[in-house]
């Protein structure tokens, strides 16, 4: 979770120094490039970094080991078929935005083998991935002062993919004992294709419905609510990455007792009810911060945001009770009832909050949001119960029993 918690603490600092170097149109071009390289990492995790958690936390540590040059072979290979496409994009597009994008193309691969890095060291490790990410950060903090005055875009979305680099390159120093042939290119996609494909399903969903209620909101009430409800969502940002962090960490524990059901059952109720209670904190602390603080913080955003916060703190309990099913259905490897739940909570997260905007403006929004929030913990824990009902005993996730390959070369 700490982990976690720096990979958020980077980003952060990354879109708050560049936000306040760079004029509007070319912090816009930044964002059109860190956007792009979000999404190319949530592509790799679904396809490498998950199916990793859920197939393989629970066997031995030398056959986890044998699996990281396939891992990197299938990242690097992702990255670089993405880094093609935005290439010709940014050619194609020009202006601000063209050439950052163009310089995203130059550094996306090592920010993706960064990223995957950690995922191969978090269930053994998870000491070499809190390094990985720190030399990051590091990096962060030293480059991004250097810039030269009246630096681009294209200069700041460099040296955050550079200083990506050097995380990649610690753990490739920290890991290099596992690194013992030539990462392949496309045998870990194909061994874990059923999955990884799945996978993949429930990223584009998520990302797909999560996009159109924002443009949609924006439509129906204006970009003033927008703002305010984006304000108020930033706000709850760190509970976003608790959510993240202790994800990580549940998935492999969970895994490793899937033949346990009533203690996989516990851990994850557990995970649920101790999410539920941070949620529930840190809405107290938004309520009781001062406005002048909210308003230093998020500038005009925060009168409207304010508003907000005790409804969204509410939904965001909601999805804390949620975490728990959607983890457990990864630590049982149950990639088809999984993708399943995803695509049955699709319909209320994507028409509730928007009814609730034409009805209410933001307050409505926020409303409709919780209610979908309650309707997929509902969804996702069904899911796992039923899951965890008919798994079978023995070694291997429920969806198929786990095939590792005695070599990697």
């Amino acid at each position: 979770m700490v982990d976690q918690g720096v990979s958020g603490l980077s980003n952060v600092l990354v879109s708050v120094f560049v936000a306040r170097s760079l004029s509007e149109s070319e912090f816009g071009a930044f964002s059109v490039a860190a956007i792009v390289a979000m999404l190319t990492m949530g592509v790799s995790r679904a396809l490498v970094g998950e199916p990793l958690l859920s197939r393989f936390s629970a066997v031995a540590d030398e056959v986890r080991a044998r699996l990281v040059p396939d891992m990197l072979g299938a990242a690097l290979a992702v990255a670089v078929v993405v880094a093609a496409v935005v290439a010709v994009v940014g050619a194609a597009l020009g202006g601000e935005a063209g050439t950052a994008l163009l310089a995203l193309a130059l550094v996306l691969p090592l920010i993706v083998v960064q990223d995957t890095w950690r995922y191969a060291f978090i269930v053994d490790r998870p000491a070499a991935a809190l390094v990985v990410d720190v030399v990051w950060l590091a990096g962060v903090c030293v480059a991004l002062p250097l810039a030269p005055g009246g630096a681009e875009a294209a200069w700041y979305v460099a040296a955050w993919g550079l200083a990506a680099g050097a995380g990649a390159v610690a753990g490739q120093v920290l890991g290099r004992a596992a690194v013992s042939s030539v990462p392949h290119p496309w045998r870990w996609l194909r061994d874990n294709r059923e999955m990884g494909v799945r996978f993949l399903g429930e990223f584009v969903t998520g990302q797909s419905v999560g996009q159109f209620v924002v443009l949609g909101v924006g439509a129906i009430a204006g970009l003033g609510t927008l703002g305010a409800v984006r304000a108020a969502q930033t706000f709850f940002g760190p509970i976003n990455t608790i959510h993240a962090g202790i994800f990580l960490a549940l998935v492999p524990e969970g895994a490793q007792v899937r033949d346990e059901p009533h203690r996989l059952r516990r851990l994850m109720i557990a995970a649920s009810g101790l999410l539920v209670a941070v949620a529930a904190v840190w809405t107290v602390v938004g309520l009781a911060l001062p406005t002048r603080w909210g308003t230093e913080l998020f500038g005009q955003s925060w009168a409207g945001a304010a508003d907000l916060l005790g409804p969204l703190g509410l939904a965001m309990m909601a999805g804390s009770v949620a975490t728990g099913g959607y983890a457990g259905l990864r630590a049982l490897g149950a990639a088809r009832a999984s993708l399943r739940a995803r695509l049955e909570t699709a319909p209320p997260q994507l028409v509730l909050p928007l009814a609730g905007t034409a009805v209410a403006d933001g307050g409505g929004y926020v409303v409709g949001f919780g209610l979908a929030h309650a309707a997929s913990a509902a969804i996702y824990w069904t899911e796992f119960l039923r899951a965890l009902h008919g798994a079978p005993t023995g070694h291997g996730p429920v969806d198929e029993r786990i095939r590792v390959p005695a070599t990697s070369v």
